[in-house]
């Protein structure tokens, strides 16, 4: 699973894997919980999960040593443990992306196609980061933003 705040990178980092493993032969599957919730009106937090727990059969079927790249915001601690029940046998590992709040908000803003849906995504991206849970949850945590290094002073000509 690869869990994070919004716009922490989570799809961008799935397609790059999912391309990764594709050049390497390595059968793979991507479920993106955020797709899975799409439905309106929204039927309840557990909707995403009981789609992934629908469609992992057929991902078994085939091929069964594939592995399978879930994008999501792991809301809590327990619902890790849901995630498990809804993929039964599956080895579950989970990757937190991480990446400074302004840079989140900076790529919400750009990406959401009004300004309504970025400030909604902000209010998220807030709530996440007032979280104490995330060692608990996370197995590894990568960087999807490389430390800003200070830019040298430029001196005016005038």
């Amino acid at each position: 699973m690869l869990h994070g705040s919004p716009g922490c990178g989570k799809s961008t980092l799935t397609r790059a894997l999912a391309e990764a493993l594709r050049a390497a032969d390595v059968p793979h599957g991507v479920v993106d919980m955020d797709e899975r919730s799409l439905v309106h009106p929204h039927p309840g937090p557990s909707f995403a999960r009981e789609n992934l727990r629908a469609v992992w059969p057929n991902y078994l079927a085939a091929a069964p040593d594939s592995r399978l790249i879930v994008p999501m915001v792991v809301n809590d601690v327990e619902e890790v443990d849901l995630v498990r029940a809804a993929v039964p046998g599956a080895r579950v590992t989970i990757c937190e992306t991480t990446a400074p709040v302004e840079v989140l908000k900076e790529r919400l803003t750009a990406r959401e196609p009004t300004p309504e849906w970025a400030a909604a995504l902000h209010a998220w991206v807030d709530a996440y980061h007032s979280r104490d849970d995330h060692e608990r949850i996370r197995g590894i945590q990568v960087a999807t933003h490389p430390p800003r290094s200070p830019s040298p002073s430029r001196r005016s000509s005038h």
